[in-house]
């Protein structure tokens, strides 16, 4: 295998573990149980979504002799040339998202607004989830596989879940509230 394969396993690898780990994060945190695995998977996750874009910086490296971040970070288009390109820009968003969430729960101690509001930054880990969807099933390497298509499916159903279980208890706080006047 040469180099540009390697990186490109890696990078399929890291990509197909993070959408995993982000599921099985969602699903702890709407459960609000096993809060210490939470936040270990948490840091596995991040590490694996902070890996991928890493990878397809060295795979661009390798193709055009030049370490391009302004391309993997920052190079958001709305009107793109290729269609690949308006793709990539999800996993940007995605990326973004989580790493905003990721922050607002590590500075919580030291930001006095975040110590009372990181949750509701922590919510944007549910729509990251829908961002990376959209980048993994239109644009990763293995996603016309019937095993990534079932790998997918779980994945949403999962998460479809942990929203649907978070607004019920949502739901039934609001009306424990009511009822004690709280």
């Amino acid at each position: 295998m040469t180099n540009l394969e390697i990186i490109n396993l890696l990078q399929r690898i890291t990509g197909l573990v993070a959408l995993g780990l982000i599921t099985f994060q969602i699903y702890l945190g709407a459960s609000q149980k096993a809060i210490k695995f939470h936040k270990l998977n948490g840091i596995l996750a991040y590490t694996f979504i902070l890996i991928h874009p890493i990878l397809f910086l060295l795979s661009r490296k390798i193709i055009y002799d030049r370490f391009d971040f302004y391309y993997i970070f920052v190079d958001a288009c709305v009107i793109c040339d290729k269609p690949y390109d308006f793709l990539i820009n999800f996993g940007r968003i995605a990326f973004y998202l989580i790493t905003t969430a990721v922050l607002a729960v590590k500075l919580r101690g030291v930001v006095p607004w975040l110590k009372t509001n990181w949750r509701k930054l922590h919510v944007l880990n549910y729509l990251a989830f829908y961002f990376v969807s959209l980048h993994s099933i239109n644009i990763g390497t293995d996603s016309r596989s019937t095993w990534f298509i079932v790998y997918f499916a779980v994945c949403q159903i999962i998460v479809l879940y942990s929203i649907i279980n978070r607004l019920k208890r949502a739901n039934f706080a609001v009306k424990l509230k009511s009822m004690f006047g709280r």
